[in-house]
C-alpha cells in the first residue's frame, strides 16, 4: 500500500500528508549522497587538506636549519679530516670539484679521488691533480667491481682503505665548494652538534629548463618524507642523508659497518644514514648556504633514470603509493578540472558569463594552494618563483617517476643508471671496465687490499654478475 502511494508521481496531491513529506525527505537525501551536493563538498575536503598540508610545511620551514658560509669559526682544534671523492666518467666536473676541494682551509686534512673504472679522461685528470698537489690529493684506480656491490658503494669503500683521518668526508664529483671554509665550518659544526653524521644539502644549480621544470618539485618530495626536522630528532626513526656531502666520524663508520653494508643498495647514503641512526648514532641534516653547490640532471634522460632510481632507493612501496595517490587527488585532477572548465569558457559564445558555485570556488581554491606550495618549493630550491607555474606539467613527470620506481618494487620494470640495468634494485647487467694505469691501484676483485706502483696488466677484471642471456635470464633476474 505504502509502495503504491510512493510511485504515483501524477497523484502527489492525494498522498497523505506523512508520505509526501517522507517522499520530501527521501528525495533531499539521495540527491545529496548521490547526486549535486557531493559534487560541491569533495573539492572542500580536498581545501581543508591543503590548508592542513601547508600549516605542517610552514611549521616545519620555520624549525629548517641553515649552515652559513659566514658562520664563525671557533680556534679550537680539529681532527685529521679525509675526503673521499667517488667519481665515474666525471671529466666535465671532476677538475672543478678537485680544486674547490685543494683550496680548503681546514688545518689537517688530505683528499682521497677515487677513479671508479672510468672510460674517459677522468682517471687522467684525478692523476695530474695528484701530481700538482703531492701529500694532499692521493687517487684511487678501481680495477674492477666484485660481485654483489654496486659501484658507488665499492669506491667509497675503497677509498677508505687508504683513508688516514678520524674523520670522513664523502662529496659527490659534481659537487664545488664555493667557500674555502667549507670543510672547517662542517667539521666545527658536527663537533658542536655533538652528532656522529652531518650531511648537508645542496645548493641546486639549475641550468636547464628540464631541471628548473623537474628538479624543485621531486626534491620537494623528498624534503616532505624526510624533514630536516625528524632526522635531526634522535627519537624519531627518520633517517636521512644527503650523499653530495656526508660527513662522518670513523667510530660511526666502523659502527655501522662501513660501505659494506649497504654494498647493494641504489641509494647508499640513506641506507647507510638509517643503519647509522639505527645503531645508536646521532644525525644532522642541515641546508648549506654559501658552502657548496652541486648540478642534478641537466638532461631528460639522466632526469628520468636518476630520479625513479632516488625514489626506489629511499621510499618504501606504500611511501610510493601515497605520493602518487596523492599527486593525482590533490594536483592532478583538480588542475584539469579548472582548465576544462577555464578552456569551455573560453570557447563558449561571447557574452557567456563563466559558470561559478560552490564546486567550482572549491576546485580554483586547491589551485591557489597548490600554486602557494609551488612557490614555496621553487624558492626553497634555488629557483625562480616564475618556474613554479610550470608546476602542473612537473607533477605529471613526477607521477611517471613514481610509476617507473614503484614498477620496479613489484619486477615490472627496470631502472638503468650509469651503464647498470637494476632489476628490483640488483644489478642484472653490470658494466665493468678494466682500467689500465700503472699508479695506485685497488685490486677490489680478488684481495680487497691497495697494491702500489704494480703494472695495470696483471689485473684482470671480475663481472660482478652474468650479462643477461637467453640461457641464463631466470637465474640472473631471480638474484
Amino acid at each position: 500500500m505504502f509502495r503504491e502511494f510512493v510511485d504515483e508521481k501524477d497523484n502527489r496531491g492525494k498522498l497523505p500528508f506523512d508520505v509526501i513529506n517522507f517522499i520530501d525527505w527521501r528525495d533531499k537525501n539521495l540527491m545529496w549522497v548521490t547526486g549535486l551536493a557531493w559534487s560541491e563538498i569533495v573539492p572542500w575536503i580536498l581545501v581543508a587538506l591543503w590548508v592542513l598540508q601547508l600549516s605542517l610545511i610552514l611549521a616545519g620551514m620555520r624549525h629548517r636549519q641553515t649552515l652559513l658560509a659566514s658562520a664563525p669559526i671557533p680556534d679550537s682544534p680539529l681532527p685529521r679530516l679525509t675526503v673521499i671523492l667517488a667519481a665515474r666518467n666525471e671529466e666535465e666536473c671532476i677538475e672543478t670539484c678537485l680544486r674547490s676541494l685543494v683550496r680548503q682551509q681546514h688545518p689537517n686534512f688530505e683528499i682521497v679521488a677515487v677513479n671508479d673504472r672510468s672510460t674517459d679522461r677522468t682517471g687522467f685528470l684525478m692523476d695530474r691533480m695528484e701530481t700538482q698537489f703531492p701529500g694532499l690529493v692521493r687517487v684511487v684506480h678501481v680495477n674492477a667491481l666484485p660481485t654483489g656491490w654496486l659501484g658507488k658503494a665499492h669506491a667509497m669503500h675503497l677509498g677508505m682503505q687508504a683513508a688516514t683521518g678520524d674523520w670522513i668526508c664523502f662529496v659527490d664529483a659534481d659537487c664545488e665548494q664555493i667557500s674555502n671554509h667549507s670543510l672547517t665550518i662542517a667539521a666545527h659544526e658536527a663537533l658542536r652538534r655533538k652528532v656522529d653524521l652531518l650531511s648537508l644539502t645542496p645548493q641546486l644549480e639549475l641550468k636547464s629548463v628540464w631541471e628548473q621544470i623537474t628538479v624543485p618539485i621531486c626534491s620537494w618530495l623528498m624534503m616532505v618524507w624526510f624533514q630536516p626536522g625528524r632526522v635531526n630528532n634522535p627519537k624519531l626513526p627518520t633517517s636521512y642523508a644527503n650523499g653530495a656531502f656526508l660527513m662522518v666520524s670513523r667510530k660511526c663508520y666502523d659502527a655501522v659497518g662501513g660501505w659494506a653494508r649497504v654494498r647493494s643498495q641504489i641509494s647508499e647514503d640513506v641506507a647507510f644514514a638509517k643503519a647509522a641512526k639505527s645503531s645508536g648514532s646521532r644525525l644532522a641534516v642541515l641546508q648549506n648556504e654559501g658552502l657548496y653547490r652541486a648540478s642534478m640532471y641537466d638532461s631528460i634522460r639522466e632526469s628520468w633514470d636518476g630520479w625513479p632510481r632516488i625514489f626506489y632507493g629511499s621510499l618504501s612501496k606504500t611511501a610510493l603509493i601515497v605520493s602518487m595517490i596523492r599527486l593525482i587527488i590533490c594536483s592532478i585532477i583538480p588542475t584539469a578540472i579548472v582548465a576544462s572548465i577555464a578552456i569551455g569558457w573560453l570557447l563558449s559564445p561571447p557574452n557567456t558569463p563563466l559558470t561559478w558555485n560552490v564546486a567550482v570556488a572549491g576546485w580554483m581554491s586547491i589551485v591557489v594552494f597548490q600554486q602557494i606550495q609551488a612557490i614555496i618549493a621553487f624558492r626553497a630550491t634555488g629557483s625562480h618563483p616564475l618556474w613554479s607555474l610550470t608546476v602542473s606539467l612537473g607533477q605529471v613527470v613526477l607521477l611517471g617517476m613514481l610509476t617507473r620506481a614503484l614498477l620496479n618494487h613489484f619486477g615490472l620494470a627496470t631502472l638503468n643508471w650509469r651503464g647498470a640495468v637494476f632489476y628490483r634494485g640488483q644489478v642484472a647487467t653490470p658494466a665493468v671496465i678494466p682500467v689500465h694505469s700503472p699508479r695506485l691501484f685497488v685490486d677490489s676483485a680478488e684481495t680487497g687490499v691497495l697494491v702500489r706502483d704494480l703494472p695495470a696488466a696483471i689485473f684482470r677484471p671480475t663481472m660482478s654478475s652474468l650479462p643477461i642471456t637467453r640461457a641464463n635470464r631466470s637465474s640472473v633476474l631471480s638474484k
